[in-house]
């Protein structure tokens, strides 16, 4: 059995969509931002906590962990703490280029395979109009960035670079192809 140790909406889509059979079981760890860290080390470690700490009550299994950050000129965004955080990222991202970092752990007893996906994001120019428009739909508050480029937000998106699924927050095709690793 697969199970995705998150409780992100999205994630679980995207395995669904795919066919994937798997349970969700959420990791309680606490994620903190060790904002010394490279983006790409930060979230396979995050990725890797969420995945062992779900493994250690599943060791039979396959637990699969993902963490997602945003980064613009070395700032890393991780979810909004409230509208007015949320705001403030916006604003910072608005006409500008940033990158989207996804971490994934897959852990079965004593193995644990790890990798990062990046993908870069340009986003058009917003208006606090516009940006108080999107933060009061409720959508920007649990996501990386304060944007659901899958949502609402694709409409502050002016194009990007890379693998979609890697914005969203699960990159499928590396996914998959690391799942085969492990029949």
């Amino acid at each position: 059995m697969i199970i995705l140790a998150s409780s992100s909406p999205r994630r679980a889509k995207l395995l669904s969509d795919a066919g994937i059979d798997f349970r969700v079981v959420p990791s309680k760890i606490i994620e903190t931002l060790d904002h010394k860290k490279k983006p790409q080390d930060l979230v396979i470690e995050l990725a890797s906590m969420k995945a062992l700490d779900v493994a250690m009550l599943h060791p039979n299994d396959i637990v699969l962990g993902a963490d997602t950050i945003v980064v613009h000129h070395n700032e890393i965004l991780g979810k909004p703490t409230d509208e007015k955080d949320a705001y403030r990222m916006l604003k910072t991202l608005s006409g500008e280029r940033h990158t989207v970092y996804t971490g994934v752990a897959l852990v079965k007893g004593d193995q644990i395979k790890t990798f990062y996906s990046e993908a870069e994001v340009f986003m058009k120019p917003l208006s606090d109009i516009e940006i108080n428009k999107y933060i009061q739909s409720g959508e920007p508050l649990d996501k990386a960035g304060a944007y659901a480029i899958q949502g609402e937000g694709a409409a502050l998106v002016d194009n990007y670079k890379g693998d979609f699924l890697t914005i969203v927050g699960l990159p499928l095709k590396d996914v998959l192809d690391m799942l085969k690793t492990f029949e």
